[in-house]
């Protein structure tokens, strides 16, 4: 009788193993482990977690450096690691504890359980950081200055503007493509041309208004090619911003921008590109009635409102067009057989219907989320660099088949910064290869 009622158990849990897709095995295990299983704390993974480290107090000192470095924004390697852990080995006191350290070898074995113990991970870098003190500083400077001008002047928000430069290539394949789950190679079909870029220039208002978008090609001349209406196309041996390009800017997108040609008090937001802060260019805006708030290095992924949310949106619409005609269209060929790059006139067809697609309501929201329009009383501060917050944010892609990828002068006109600079990139935009001009070009204050 014994013997029948645990065959029915076993025949039960069984049934209960394979409902829940389970080795009958662990089952039990865990029937005989019910006890302990129902007093552990919810979040312990293990009943039994091992042995506990041999070195456990040079574990603790180890951390703490570890700890110690991050906050600098210190790079910690595992090779660091093991030789931080070798050296503190030396130490009197855990020779003392611990007699036989000195025959340990901090293999990188040992390393792994370390890193694994303490919940360390490898990292790729996000951002090129700032101390904390020194980048919250500079961003409440900044948008002091901002505060201070628009108090002064009062500018209306369709006389408040953000200008920039956005690389691109004449190749924009995606990075990530639909494929077979663990196929050892990927492949997409490209023209061949990453190495060959130009420069696009947008600017808005602060109102949600559009300026025209001007394209610098890396040619002698422009081409003579049918452009759409509503795009300027420039051309330069570098296919860079310069002086002469700005010059140039100023004089027939800024200036005319403006209703029957007048001049009145405006507030341009700017990067701290070297081009932007000649004392020609200064001079210049300064004839133009134009007052300049400059971007502190480092800071225009949190202060520029093309920056914040509009330059990935409005390069996504151009790799969406440039895959459709990858895809769909007929395309020309070399004689040696490959794929001829878009043409200039269908480039600068991508980049109008590109800067189309955003929307004004996006760009007045971006205005709002860098501290460059908001209400002079305080009441829309909560929104300065938390796009989350911003109502209807879902609608930034909106229309835009977008993929997950991841690029001062005199006290009396402009915010200053210091003319010390250093050039970090964080290589995210591997397009091409003059892709980081704008930010080896951007001054940078060190610390």
């Amino acid at each position: 009788m014994v013997r029948g009622n645990f065959q029915v158990r076993r025949a039960r849990q069984a049934v209960k193993a394979d409902k829940f897709e389970i080795e009958p095995k662990q089952l039990c295990e865990w029937l005989r482990n019910k006890d302990q299983l129902m007093k552990v704390a919810p979040y312990v993974q293990k009943l039994v977690r091992g042995a506990r480290p041999k070195y456990q107090q040079l574990e603790v000192e180890l951390m703490e450096w570890f700890k110690d470095s991050r906050r600098q924004l210190k790079t910690v390697s595992c090779y660091m690691i093991q030789a931080k852990a070798r050296s503190l080995a030396k130490k009197p006191v855990y020779l003392r504890v611990y007699p036989d350290i000195k025959e340990a070898k901090f293999s990188q074995k040992w390393v792994d359980g370390f890193m694994s113990r303490h919940n360390l991970v490898n990292r790729r870098k996000t951002t090129i950081a700032q101390r904390l003190d020194d980048y919250v500083k500079q961003q409440n400077q900044f948008l002091s200055y901002v505060l201070f001008r628009r108090r002064e002047h009062n500018y209306p928000l369709s006389l408040i503007a953000n200008m920039d430069e956005t690389p691109m290539a004449f190749n924009l394949t995606s990075n990530t493509t639909v494929e077979h789950r663990g196929t050892k190679s990927v492949s997409i079909l490209s023209t061949g041309h990453e190495r060959s870029n130009f420069t696009v220039v947008l600017a808005c208002m602060a109102n949600g208004e559009k300026l025209p978008p001007v394209i610098i090609f890396k040619l002698v001349n422009v081409p003579r090619e049918d452009f759409p209406d509503g795009v300027i196309v420039r051309a330069n041996p570098n296919g860079w911003m310069n002086e002469e390009e700005m010059s140039w800017w100023l004089e027939n997108i800024w200036t005319r921008r403006a209703r029957q040609g007048t001049n009145p008090r405006s507030l341009l937001v700017l990067d701290s590109f070297s081009a932007h802060k000649t004392d020609a260019i200064k001079r210049r805006f300064r004839r133009k009635n134009t007052d300049l708030a400059v971007i502190p290095g480092g800071l225009t992924s949190r202060l520029q409102p093309l920056d914040v949310s509009l330059n990935k949106p409005f390069k996504a619409k151009m790799r969406h067009l440039y895959n459709h005609w990858m895809n769909e269209t007929v395309k020309d060929y070399t004689p040696s057989g490959k794929i001829k790059r878009p043409s200039y006139s269908l480039v600068a067809n991508w980049v109008k219907a590109s800067w189309d697609a955003i929307d004004p309501n996006m760009i007045m929201r971006s205005f709002k989320c860098c501290g460059v329009s908001n209400a002079m009383d305080g009441s829309e501060d909560g929104l300065i660099s938390n796009f989350n917050k911003v109502q209807n944010v879902n609608n930034t892609g909106r229309g835009i088949e977008e993929e997950d990828e991841s690029y001062e002068g005199s006290s009396d006109s402009d915010y200053e910064t210091d003319d010390n600079s250093e050039y970090s990139s964080d290589g995210s935009n591997s397009e091409c290869s003059d892709c980081d001009y704008y930010e080896r070009n951007e001054e940078r204050n060190v610390l």
